[in-house]
């Protein structure tokens, strides 16, 4: 019984160790990001937000040393779990399809949210005054580094925290956990609100459900992608409180908070918790259910 035992008792070491080792990833991850990015941007004169647009090339350094820092995290999860970094949820079936399918979902029920804000008569929309060589430099740079930033966050919270999270809990526990920690990550962005917070938790449990279901986190990767770039690039209305510079459609809201979105964007508004359920829906449509083993305690 004692032999039968011990593997359990040193999972479950690792499991407290790992936690401990994010808890401290959370409160370093900011700190340790603007220390790197900062001088960086100084040496370009890079401002994040200017005439209260967020432009291209900072956001786009600002996502890769993120992305460099997430990855530190996702290694060390691995490490002390002692998993290999070729299995689940880095790896599995049709990535690349589990993305682009992701990415299409993300964009059209985004899309869908806010041009029934727009048919409502709560909002407008019009074409950008930009050029269509700048349209689409700026259209494709802000696609490609929104998927690096989706993937960052992504390497996160349905990797290292749904890793955690699943060895502690269970699934159905690192799935709420994984939507807990989607809300307590974006509480520092312009706008926030209760009801956006609330559809945030429900995206972050859908994307934790959609690992489980893919067998991997590219499509919750493409899901998020689409989701961020239809809002502020393509539509140019704010994603998640920002306003992006270069975007391809001007949006215009008026009216009610609760139909617009209000400072954070469609985002906020409650046509984006039908945005959700609709990729529930297609995501159970579009995809099969990716057998799991489970992985016995080490």
């Amino acid at each position: 019984m004692m032999r039968g035992s011990l593997p359990t008792r040193a999972g479950s070491i690792r499991s407290w160790l790992c936690l401990v080792f994010l808890v401290a990833a959370y409160f370093a991850f900011d700190p340790a990001a603007d220390a790197i990015y900062r001088p960086l941007a100084h040496v370009f004169g890079w401002h994040m937000i200017a005439d209260r647009l967020m432009g291209l090339p900072p956001y786009a350094l600002l996502m890769v040393v993120r992305l460099g820092l997430d990855l530190v995290v996702v290694f060390g999860v691995h490490a002390i779990l002692v998993r290999r970094l070729n299995g689940f949820p880095l790896t599995g079936p049709r990535m690349a399809s589990r993305t682009l399918l992701g990415f299409a979902t993300g964009l059209l029920v985004m899309a869908g949210a806010i041009l029934l804000i727009i048919e409502t008569g709560h909002a407008t929309v019009r074409l950008a005054q930009q050029s269509a060589a700048a349209s689409l430099v700026s259209g494709s740079g802000w696609l490609f580094f929104d998927f690096v930033g989706a993937m960052g966050e992504e390497l996160y919270g349905r990797v290292a925290v749904l890793l955690v999270a699943e060895r502690l809990f269970g699934r159905k526990g690192a799935i709420l956990v994984s939507g807990l920690m989607f809300s307590v990550v974006h509480l520092g962005n312009p706008g926030v609100s209760w009801i956006w917070l609330l559809r945030i938790f429900l995206q972050g449990a859908l994307l934790a459900y959609a690992v489980y279901r893919t067998g991997s986190f590219w499509w919750a990767t493409g899901y998020h992608t689409g989701w961020n770039w239809a809002s502020a690039p393509l539509f140019g209305a704010a994603g998640s409180g920002y306003l992006d510079r270069g975007h391809l459609l001007d949006f215009t809201p008026h009216g009610s908070g609760l139909i617009t979105g209000g400072v954070v964007g469609p985002e906020g508004s409650v046509f984006a918790f039908v945005a959700v359920l609709c990729a529930f829906g297609l995501l159970t449509v579009t995809t099969s259910r990716s057998p799991q083993k489970r992985r016995p305690a080490r």
